[in-house]
């Protein structure tokens, strides 16, 4: 299998970290195919969206969707991204979720800001900045629950930190002393350190 992503992708980075974290770099090969968007890039070849993540199987299919393709490491690592069962699996999934909003949330307001200032809407940059500080809220309130058993919801909030420190400084770590703690703890294991953001 081969692994398209770039290295600033925030939703690239969570199957990227997978294929280090899980051990599946004998199985997995990852290519950086940055920079996106020229009309002859390799990965218009596989299908209309043109963006990252993308994962080519072994079968010659290339699947989209950073869910999409951690399901597909979750079943090729034999069940190791996520808790197999119960209430576990079901708060990995909750925080899954989480991540998702605030990885989507730092994405809007990331594209608005690199719009021309007449063309941005404060109202709406207001509003998605609000919605990441609740998301920044739950996981200060939560990280203290955190499992020592590290999964892939964990990597995704990793992501999003990540993508903040580089798109929106400043955003997240004042007042919120514990999440930072965590975040600076694991970001000591190579699959977050090896994939961290270039600014």
């Amino acid at each position: 299998m081969k692994l398209y992503y770039t290295g600033n992708s925030p939703y690239a980075r969570r199957p990227h970290m997978a294929v280090i974290e899980y051990g599946l770099t004998d199985k997995v090969e990852v290519e950086d195919c940055g920079p996106l968007g020229t009309d002859d890039h390799v990965l218009r070849q596989y299908g209309p969206g043109g963006k990252v993540p993308g994962l080519l199987t072994d079968n010659g299919v290339f699947i989209c969707e950073t869910l999409i393709i951690l399901n597909c490491l979750d079943e090729l690592s034999g069940g190791k991204l996520y808790p197999a069962a119960g209430k576990a699996r079901e708060e990995a999934m909750a925080l899954e979720g989480l991540a998702g909003l605030l990885m989507e949330s730092q994405f809007y307001r990331a594209r608005e800001n690199r719009r021309d200032a007449s063309e941005q809407s404060p109202g709406y940059l207001e509003s998605e900045a609000a919605r990441s500080a609740r998301c920044y809220d739950a996981l200060e309130a939560h990280v203290a629950g955190f499992v020592d058993d590290l999964n892939m919801a964990h990597l995704s909030v990793v992501a999003c930190l990540g993508y903040a420190d580089w798109r929106h400084p400043g955003d997240w770590r004042d007042g919120r002393p514990a999440l930072g703690a965590w975040y600076d703890k694991i970001m000591e294991r190579p699959s977050c350190a090896d994939t961290k953001p270039v600014f």
